[in-house]
């Protein structure tokens, strides 16, 4: 597994190489299939589990109480350390 890892990793470099005047445009490009690829495999493969089916539900409810939190928790992270760089300045 690592393997296909490494293996991907190179590929990509070679591709921001190879196309370096391009790379933005053809890595958006790529980024963009592999995203939708990754998001196929991912509802194929809850579409055919039924004990994933089942718990959809609370998996949801998980994954957005998960996100909710990480999003607030760096809101609150990012104010904290804005009011620490603010008083630094200010000394």
């Amino acid at each position: 597994m690592i393997f296909y890892l490494f293996l991907l990793l190179g590929l990509g470099f070679l591709v921001g190489r190879l196309f370096r005047p391009r790379a933005g445009k053809v890595g958006k490009v790529l980024t963009d299939a592999g995203l939708f690829v990754l998001i196929f495999a991912m509802g194929a493969r809850l579409g055919a589990d039924q004990t994933a089916r089942a718990k959809l539900s609370s998996i949801g409810l998980s994954a957005f109480f998960l996100a909710f939190l990480s999003g607030m928790g760096a809101v609150v992270f990012a104010a904290l350390f804005e009011r620490l760089l603010e008083r630094r300045k200010s000394r």
